[in-house]
């Protein structure tokens, strides 16, 4: 099973850490039920990223895909996979690349926490290259 991991997850995972300190200082000092506001505004997103960042990523062998977002964990086996593929989301200044699954049911599965920025015509290496390997995982698994 190999296992990647997008460079961001260090982000989000310092990130969740300075807002959960900040809402752990914020809240020793608390004498009333209304200052409690900014530890929940700052405490609740702390919690998420700080304990979730870690499994950000995707996992694949020969039996399929695992993949884990920020909210929801999703698998599929490499039989209900008929393609990956490099999925271009367009933005006003730039566009983000995103591996995307195209399941054998018609639909597409977009892997968000794994896409990466790209500017004009260039796609991101980083995409490119993990698409690459699903792919390749995926033709050695249906070979077998």
């Amino acid at each position: 099973m190999r296992k990647r991991r997008p460079l961001g997850a260090i982000g989000y995972f310092l990130m969740g850490g300075a807002c959960l300190l900040i809402a752990v200082v914020l809240a020793m000092g608390v004498r009333h039920v209304v200052h409690l506001l900014p530890v929940v505004i700052l405490g609740v997103p702390g919690v998420v990223l700080t304990f979730r960042a870690p499994v950000f990523g995707v996992r694949y062998g020969p039996d399929g895909l695992r993949y884990s977002g920020l909210l929801n964990a999703r698998s599929h086996a490499w039989t209900d996979i008929r393609e990956v593929r490099v999925a271009v989301v367009s933005g006003t200044v730039y566009s983000s690349d995103v591996p995307e699954l195209v399941l054998a049911s018609g639909g597409t599965d977009q892997l968000h926490m794994l896409s990466g920025h790209s500017f004009g015509r260039a796609r991101n290496r980083r995409v490119v290259r993990l698409v690459a390997e699903l792919e390749a995982a995926r033709a050695a698994a249906l070979s077998r």
